[in-house]
């Protein structure tokens, strides 16, 4: 009976010590697979803030550029919008011969002098477009970048480039046709050439003068609206880029 008994508690004992190391195996590979899933949210952590400190660094840069070219934009759409008015002005003139023509010269050498130069930086959008827009995690700004650049620049552009300075190049035609301009010194010791207006009448009717507020006015029209969406455009994308880099 006794030896039966130490049988039976040795089998306890030796179960009670299997159950301990089963525990403790448990234990362990428990703390192995938490220390994994921190790891693993660790690493996840990392990357969240390398691509934020990435989109934070490549939205500030569009910003810069776009403040930039806002600004420059902004400052041309009165000046244009002066020239806009001259064609208007020249135009009542030739049509009322009572008009008065004090201002005549004035307008007449501003759409003659006028000109545009459009050299927008694209350099940060291409940037983040080649690195994959999906980078920017505001669908907003995603969205509205792309139509800012890939649509409104490269419309007012193609407008400036291919329309308006063709146009710009058949007025300087017209200029020199209707008022064969002579060249005189200037103050600053080199030349100028000041237009030859003797009699206006005869000039307002020339056709070639028609020509010339048909053809040039209303591709400047264009370009000055076409300008001033770009610019709120570019205002507008200003602000959202502002908030997401301060949220």
């Amino acid at each position: 009976m006794l030896k039966l008994f130490n049988k039976i508690r040795q089998k306890l004992l030796q179960d009670n010590k299997k159950g301990a190391y089963l525990k403790y195996a448990i234990g362990e590979i428990l703390l192995v697979v938490i220390g994994i899933l921190i790891a693993l949210q660790v690493n996840n952590w990392n990357e969240q803030r390398k691509n934020r400190r990435y989109e934070e660094t490549m939205l500030e840069e569009v910003q810069r550029e776009i403040m930039k070219d806002s600004k420059l934009i902004e400052s041309w759409i009165p000046n244009l919008k002066s020239v806009e008015h001259s064609f208007t002005e020249l135009a009542v003139m030739k049509n009322n011969p009572n008009h008065n023509l004090d201002s005549l010269n004035i307008h007449l050498q501003r759409i003659r002098n006028y000109g545009i130069i459009l050299n927008i930086n694209k350099s940060p959008y291409e940037a983040i477009k080649s690195a994959g827009l999906d980078r920017i995690s505001n669908q907003e700004i995603r969205k509205n970048l792309t139509t800012l650049y890939g649509y409104h620049i490269e419309s007012i552009e193609e407008w400036i480039n291919e329309v308006l300075r063709v146009e710009l190049f058949k007025r300087n035609d017209i200029f020199y046709q209707l008022f064969d301009p002579v060249v005189v010194p200037d103050s600053a010791g080199g030349f100028s050439s000041e237009l030859n207006i003797e009699d206006p009448s005869l000039f307002f009717k020339n056709p070639l003068f028609d020509e010339l507020i048909l053809r040039s006015s209303w591709p400047l029209s264009i370009a000055i609206r076409r300008l001033s969406t770009v610019h709120e455009k570019m205002e507008e994308l200003n602000g959202q880029i502002a908030q997401e880099i301060n949220r």
